[in-house]
């Protein structure tokens, strides 16, 4: 049984059809909250609505939206819709990065920040807080990670340092979680065989993660509620690195 911490609160998870944000909705739902699950084809997020009416959720804490951040219009549906089905915002979630014909481009930072601003007068009213998906990318240099991936991310360690302290004086938080090595399949999406990808995985862990094994879903899930959470209420501008020791690197 889940500490039913977020009961009543109103989260809205982009990206949430697989992956990190499918196990960020599960687990905000299982905690009690109202969830907003997104994703690019509404076939897409019913996997996940169907994961979380198994586990429990009720339908009624459930609204789906699909569209692309990338459009305006998806990212006015995502606030509006969730706005008047549940009269307010308690907790935005950036996740979305991948789209089916390329990873993250050094100009998605732009989709968070138009989203934020349409959230911000709502988590003003809630006293809010916003968590946005980096990467271990944006601490530093990773070979095996494309140059436009790390330079979307980086933009986007950059964004919460600077306008952090801005939104703490509306009483709204803001942070990151940056995931190390996980398994989801936001590689297979963009090209590339589970066989391929599975390789891969092994070799870095295998070179490089003290803890031994790859992150899960309900690994960044759990940095994310925490972060969302009056627990983490003296947690502000900060990049919450997730990555098993990667950085360490091996002894």
């Amino acid at each position: 049984m889940c500490d039913r911490k977020f009961a009543g609160k109103v989260v809205i998870v982009t990206g949430s059809s697989s992956g990190i944000g499918q196990g960020v909705a599960l687990l905000f739902g299982q905690q009690g909250a109202n969830v907003t699950i997104h994703g690019l084809e509404l076939d897409e997020v019913k996997e996940t609505e169907k994961l979380m009416l198994e586990a429990g959720v009720s339908p009624e804490r459930i609204l789906l939206v699909a569209g692309d951040v990338r459009d305006p219009k998806t990212c006015e549906n995502l606030i509006s819709k969730t706005a008047q089905k549940w009269g307010k915002l308690d907790v935005l979630v950036n996740n979305a990065g991948c789209t089916r014909e390329r990873l993250p481009s050094p100009t998605y930072i732009f989709r968070i920040v138009r989203l934020n601003k349409l959230a911000i007068p709502h988590l003003e009213k809630t006293k809010g807080n916003i968590v946005n998906t980096c990467s271990g990318s944006a601490m530093g240099r990773s070979p095996e990670v494309p140059t436009f991936y790390a330079m979307s991310k980086v933009a986007l360690d950059h964004y919460v340092k600077y306008e952090a302290s801005a939104l703490a004086e509306k009483g709204i938080r803001m942070n990151n979680t940056a995931p190390g090595i996980t398994v989801t399949k936001i590689k297979l999406r963009v090209g590339g065989t589970e066989e391929e990808y599975k390789e891969e995985v092994e070799e870095l862990i295998e070179k490089g993660v003290p803890i031994g094994r790859p992150g899960l879903p309900k690994d960044m899930a759990h940095a994310v509620s925490f972060l969302a959470s009056d627990e983490a209420s003296y947690v502000c501008g900060t990049t919450l690195l997730i990555d098993g020791g990667l950085r360490l690197g091996r002894a």
